[in-house]
């Protein structure tokens, strides 16, 4: 890092071979029970409209006026319904359990299909307190990430739950669904990638915006911090030294004065594999890009933050930078929902075992087990009779992925069908990424424009006067500086990804070589996370026999390019 270095060279990483949405959805995937939280352009909305069957004569609005009142809400705030996404029924809403469609909705929500609610009033929704109940729990756990209402504006915060549990049921306050728990209450602001509470050395909080901005001379140190430990292969405890000795400080706000920091070879540790460092944002079970919301300059490319952390770096497949220890491991769910036991229809479940024995001793094999205890699996008995022997209760992933194998190594039919098909796919998932890419350049030029002038007005009144400068100012005209320099490196971050998703859609050919590229990745690749991407975006779900697949589905427009004929399901010959 030299100081003769323009704009944003001065915050230039290395290339890495993740990108930080990889990295957020394995955060996301490793944590049981934890949420992929969206930026508004990529998230999917509903639309519920409700007419009650048994009070025609008292409905305030019709179905089409809700409709059209809910467009146009839509409209105001920016966001697109598709029409298989707006939900019609008719019927009450005063008892639970009467309303399929609402039900089938909710179970979108709950699967991450959905993320962003509309709907006329709170009363559309729910008039009883068990369904209430389930929607503000739902907000709670960020499966309804966006809630918008046309006679009615909702905030999502602890006041704001509360007074949506009063509008659900006004003959009862529901305050026993809705105690102020800090690490709910703060979920709007992270949600937003913005301050709650806990500070990041390296960086500030930027008063007007609540992001989080590199602070230049202690950012550069910790990036040193980072390279000892990469390169130099130095010890967390020679960081902490290293740290401490060059004055290393840290301050919330830009306008507050500094304070020294005093770190050692824990402190050091658990800052380096901080993955908000790269830009994963992480609160309670819940994790958000950061460089989906506003342009986030990292200290660490997500390459280095995966071997900065053993848990990352056994996952990844990758050479841990630091001393081995016995950190737990993070359970990575690869196919995660997609295996269906063919035997009873439930999803299975993914396990991960640690071999104990054998040449692979410490290494670990992974299978699908059925958690059905009805399911024939679990009854040897009956499943002898039927079969004329016991049933295993899981089924090892190398028998899905040799089907899943197979599969795509006979996706060759219908390519110009299918590739029209993901192009449009592609021109609508890049209009998003270019919207947002607009708005963090947008977003960019303002804030440079605003500090620039700041910097000006310091720059006049050292000139104007200096003695006032001095006694009031001191040290401002440099620290604003360095506040430059950051919103100029944020700048030319966001050009450079508009510049990106602006490119060229891929030929035919394009689309043809990269199917076949999912197959030399599965064959290849030892990455977990890598290898689930592919099955992410090909297989929609498959069917678990015994010691094989039985029935695959694909998503579009990959299920177009089936060869059945050459497709063999079941054993087969074998015996």
């Amino acid at each position: 890092m030299t100081e003769g270095k323009n704009k944003g060279d001065v915050f230039a990483l290395p290339e890495s071979s993740y990108d930080v949405a990889k990295l957020t959805d394995y955060y996301a995937k490793a944590t049981e029970g934890s949420q992929r939280i969206l930026p508004k352009e990529k998230r999917r909305y509903v639309m519920y409209l409700r007419k009650s069957t048994d009070d025609e004569a008292k409905q305030v609005r019709s179905l089409e006026d809700q409709q059209t009142e809910c467009l146009f809400l839509a409209d105001q705030i920016g966001v697109k319904v598709r029409t298989e996404d707006i939900f019609i029924e008719s019927a009450s809403a005063k008892k639970s359990g009467n309303r399929p469609i609402f039900d089938a909705m909710l179970m979108g929500f709950k699967t991450g299909k959905y993320h962003g609610l509309l709907a006329w009033s709170p009363d559309r929704l729910s008039r009883n307190m068990k369904e209430a109940g389930e929607i503000i729990e739902m907000i709670d756990l960020e499966q309804i990430q966006d809630l918008h209402f046309k006679t009615y504006q909702f905030e999502n915060n602890p006041n704001g739950k509360m007074l949506l549990g009063i509008l659900f049921a006004t003959s009862k306050q529901y305050s026993d669904k809705l105690s102020v728990d800090v690490s709910r209450g703060i979920t709007g602001a992270i949600r937003d990638g913005k301050y709650v509470g806990v500070i990041k050395k390296g960086y500030y909080v930027d008063l007007d915006s609540g992001y989080f901005l590199p602070d230049t001379e202690n950012w550069k140190l910790l990036r040193q911090a980072v390279e000892m430990r990469l390169k130099e292969r130095k010890t967390n405890q020679e960081v902490a030294e290293f740290l401490n000795s060059s004055g290393f400080s840290y301050r919330k706000y830009q306008d507050e004065p500094y304070k020294k920091s005093k770190l050692n070879k824990k402190t050091v540790a658990k800052l380096l594999s901080d993955p908000f460092y790269c830009g994963v944002y992480e609160y309670g079970k819940n994790y958000a890009n950061l460089h989906e919301i506003y342009t986030f300059v990292p200290l660490v490319t997500t390459d280095e933050h995966i071997v900065l952390s053993k848990n990352t770096a056994d996952t990844f497949q990758k050479e841990y930078a630091g001393r081995k220890t016995n950190a737990q491991r993070l359970e990575f769910g690869i196919l995660r929902e997609k295996v269906i036991c063919d035997f009873c229809d439930s999803i299975m479940g993914f396990q991960r075992t640690k071999l104990t024995k054998g040449k692979n001793a410490g290494s670990y094999t992974i299978s699908f087990y059925c958690k059905n205890k009805d399911c024939l699996r679990h009854k040897p008995k009956e499943a002898t009779e039927r079969f004329g022997k016991p049933l295993p209760k899981s089924i090892r992933l190398k028998y899905l992925t040799a089907h899943i194998a197979w599969t795509l190594k006979h996706l060759t039919k219908n390519t110009e069908k299918a590739y029209k098909q993901y192009i449009g796919r592609l021109e609508e998932q890049l209009k998003v990424d270019k919207s947002i890419a607009q708005r963090k350049v947008a977003e960019a030029k303002l804030d440079l424009k605003k500090e620039q002038n700041n910097y000006s007005k310091y720059q006049i009144l050292q000139r104007d006067d200096l003695e006032a400068y001095k006694k009031h100012h001191k040290g401002k005209l440099e620290e604003q500086q360095q506040i430059v320099t950051a919103k100029e490196a944020t700048l030319a971050q966001a050009e450079s990804e508009l510049e990106r998703v602006s490119r060229a859609l891929p030929t035919e050919q394009q689309f043809v070589e990269l199917v076949r590229s999912y197959l030399e990745t599965l064959l290849k690749t030892k990455d977990l996370v890598e290898e689930d991407l592919v099955y992410r975006e090909v297989v929609l779900n498959l069917r678990a026999n015994n010691d094989f697949v039985s029935v695959i589905k694909l998503n579009p427009p990959y299920n177009l390019m089936v060869d059945l004929e050459k497709v063999p399901f079941g054993r087969g010959d074998r015996t």
